[in-house]
């Protein structure tokens, strides 16, 4: 296996523990430790921490990697980005949206819809909104948009599996498929944005609950 190869199975390795809490918050990391789990060198390590320290996903304390924390107001944060950004990015894509993209968002609705695995409907999800976005034509306004949702997976990783109760996210996905479906932007427009704010509202129902912001 080539070295870029190693380095991205780290990545991907260290990515999904960080997202799915099999690493908890806030969790100091010893690079030496994550060397022997992975079976690998220090090195494809330090080079999968620098790419989540730019993720956002790790967070330097005095020079040395921790788990980046959960807080409400992080994810008030990125939701109010979010919610400023992508519903206008949608309305701009509209028009371009055709049938091979809808085929394909299909696809990926069907896959939320019947997978039990979480990572795997993050994936799908990410995926089914994405092939909106990139008919927009606005590749640094994507680039953001990807940076913000790795970072919101996380808390949303915590709606699927510990919350449950997501019903509503595929009938508000059922609703962006048929806008999209219909090159209505304004509409597009307005579901993605109450996507977004009912996903916020949940998982912040949750941290309040747990009776500690920075949970």
């Amino acid at each position: 296996m080539s070295t870029s190869s190693v380095s991205e199975t780290v990545i991907n390795g260290l990515r999904h523990a960080l997202l799915t809490g099999e690493i908890d918050p806030g969790t100091k990391l010893s690079q030496s430790r994550l060397a022997q789990q992975f079976g690998v060198s220090r090195i494809p390590v330090r080079d999968a921490v620098q790419a989540l320290v730019a993720e956002g996903l790790i967070e330097m304390i005095d020079g040395v990697p921790h788990a980046r924390g959960l807080s409400i107001l992080e994810l008030q944060e990125l939701y109010e980005i979010r919610t400023a950004v992508e519903p206008n990015l949608t309305q701009i894509a509209a028009s371009g949206v055709g049938r091979a993209e809808t085929i394909q968002m299909a696809q990926h609705f069907d896959t939320m819809a019947n997978t039990t695995d979480v990572v795997e409907w993050l994936d799908a999800n990410a995926s089914f909104h994405a092939l909106i976005y990139h008919r927009a034509n606005r590749p640094r306004t994507i680039e953001l948009v990807d940076q913000l949702r790795k970072l919101t997976d996380r808390y949303l990783y915590l709606h699927l599996a510990v919350i449950g109760n997501v019903e509503h996210l595929q009938e508000e996905h059922a609703a962006i498929l048929d806008a999209a479906k219909a090159n209505d932007g304004p509409l597009l427009k307005d579901l993605t944005r109450k996507h977004l704010e009912t996903s916020h509202e949940f998982i912040v129902h949750y941290l309040l609950a747990c009776g500690d912001s920075e949970h």
